[in-house]
């Protein structure tokens, strides 16, 4: 499977986004008609070769400005609505350019308005993300920047409030710096929160395919660029994101233990492993090893320490991991000619092809105690039963 993996390190602009997509072999032809289109000024494509090599994409904001007024909502919509592309570029457009105002609305009011030089980088982002095949979009942590900007004659804090509305819920994993000023804008904040399906800190395991560069304009120590990497992904199985977390402990009784492991698991925790250990001094203890999804992480850290008195708590990023789609299944079996409906665990892969089925145990015990017969035993023959019913 085809996966777009963006790396904005440096933060991102709309033109940065779309430079990197039209380096990894998005149509430049496309592009340059719905840009052009909209928005009456040249879409300037150029390779940089000064220091890191990247493509320069932008449009003269003035000359976009003096043809066409900002834009409300109603009228920016309907002008993507009827822009000669495909309908899913039309609907991303809309969607995106819709996040915007739903920001600017909530923090300022009703009544705001946009560029036409905006939209058209936005509409233009979407087509080179339909020409490069619609692949799932996966990011590493957005650099946002940090300091104060003067916006309209106003301070005001960086990244700017309606760019945080942005990202707010959107699953990103965001931070601020590695320099003061805006490294992230408002219009790349929608796009990457609209396209990017997943967010890690280091990139997952895949094969490159294409690697492109969008340049910024900013002069930065660092390259001041954009990375994108149209790559192949397993997609057999799904990739997940976790946190190994861990800490020693030597002076917690067992009935603490027994209640931070259910509490840890009721936090959403994947797994909880509590091993017994020698400490300093020949003391006995446990460790406290967890496995957590990386957003819940810092939430079961601070349980970990609030419950057993532990001063700290190691995390360990797993880069990620594999893992089937699971979904609870009731199937009718019949035990011994006798039938029962029981709850089953079915893992399949993104195929579709089923993995493994396995019988809840509560509804194992039950069927066990009402027919007398060891709970291995109707483990077995309902497991069975269920292969059958799923193609095993």
């Amino acid at each position: 499977m085809k996966c777009l993996i963006l790396d904005p390190f440096c933060g991102a602009t709309e033109e940065m986004l779309l430079g990197a997509m039209l380096g990894c072999g998005a149509d430049e032809w496309r592009v340059r008609s719905i840009v052009e289109g909209l928005c009456d000024a040249p879409l300037d494509v150029q390779d940089r070769q000064d220091g890191m090599a990247a493509k320069v994409a932008g449009i003269n904001a003035n000359a976009a400005r003096k043809r066409h007024p900002d834009l409300g909502r109603d009228e920016a919509l309907s002008k993507l609505n009827v822009m000669h592309e495909r309908q899913p570029v039309r609907s991303d457009s809309m969607g995106i350019v819709g996040s915007i105002f739903d920001a600017m609305e909530a923090l300022y009011g009703r009544g705001q308005k946009m560029s036409v030089y905006t939209m058209a980088l936005i509409a233009g982002i979407c087509t080179a993300y339909d020409s490069l095949g619609r692949p799932p979009v996966h990011s590493t942590p957005v650099a946002m920047g940090g300091g104060v900007a003067d916006v309209g004659g106003k301070l005001t804090p960086l990244p700017r409030p309606e760019t945080l509305k942005l990202v707010e819920g959107s699953g990103l994993i965001v931070q601020g710096g590695p320099f003061d000023g805006e490294l992230l804008t408002f219009g790349a904040a929608a796009a990457l929160a609209y396209y990017a399906k997943s967010s890690s800190r280091y990139y997952p395991d895949n094969r490159p395919l294409a690697v492109g560069y969008g340049a910024g304009t900013l002069d930065l120590p660092l390259p001041n660029v954009l990375r994108a990497a149209l790559c192949e992904v397993d997609d057999a199985l799904i990739m997940d994101r976790m946190e190994l977390l861990e800490t020693n402990v030597d002076d917690v009784t067992g009935e603490v233990l027994g209640s931070l492991f259910e509490s840890l698991m009721e936090m959403g925790a994947m797994d909880v492993s509590i091993i017994p250990a020698t400490m300093k001094k020949g003391r006995s203890g446990h460790i406290i090893r967890v496995i957590a999804k990386t957003e819940d992480g810092p939430a079961i850290a601070r349980r970990m320490m609030y419950e057993t008195g532990s001063l700290g708590v190691r995390v360990m990023p797993i880069k990620h991991r594999f893992i089937a789609k699971r979904e609870v299944v009731v199937v009718s079996v019949s035990i011994d000619g006798k039938p029962y409906d029981m709850r089953f665990k079915v893992s399949s892969d993104t195929a579709g092809r089923v993995i493994d089925v396995s019988v809840e145990y509560e509804d194992a015990r039950l069927v066990a105690r009402e027919m007398a017969m060891p709970l291995k035993t109707v483990m077995r023959k309902a497991e069975a039963e269920a292969w059958k019913k799923f193609g095993g």
